[in-house]
């Protein structure tokens, strides 16, 4: 089986500073939420858009055979991630998104460990000291 990339069509975040991404249902997503058995690894980096000529988080989920794959400009995301650490995966369909219904919503709560907030902490460092730099010249 080869490995199924999942990208959120809605991404939040919560009054608390939690990251909320909202992913239409799948079978195996659904699957990858109730195996207690593995663990979800997370596996973040940082991207440069020559065009936007803007940062992006590079954040990615990984369990099993699948992933889900979000991306963040720079900006309150960054420092949520950095301070909370907290990323809620929410499976629901646009439909009852948009209608209020969350009978049916099945959801997981991926908290980054302190190497990883670190990590994304420099990055927003890195970010801002090269920002400035180009403004002075």
């Amino acid at each position: 089986m080869e490995e199924l990339v999942f990208h959120p069509y809605d991404v939040r975040m919560s009054e608390e500073g939690e990251i909320i991404a909202i992913v239409e249902p799948d079978e195996y997503l659904k699957e990858m939420i109730e195996n207690k058995e593995t663990c979800w690894e997370v596996d973040i980096d940082v991207d440069y858009d020559e065009e936007e000529h803007e940062p992006y988080l590079m954040v990615t989920l990984l369990k099993d055979k699948g992933q889900i794959a979000m991306a963040f400009p720079y900006g309150e995301a960054w420092e949520a991630l950095s301070e909370k650490g907290v990323i809620s995966i929410v499976l629901l369909t646009q439909f009852d998104l948009d209608h209020g219904d969350t009978s049916d919503l099945i959801s997981i709560t991926v908290e980054i460990d302190g190497f990883l907030k670190g990590y994304i902490a420099g990055a927003m460092r890195m970010w801002e000291a090269v920002s400035e730099e180009i403004e002075e010249e």
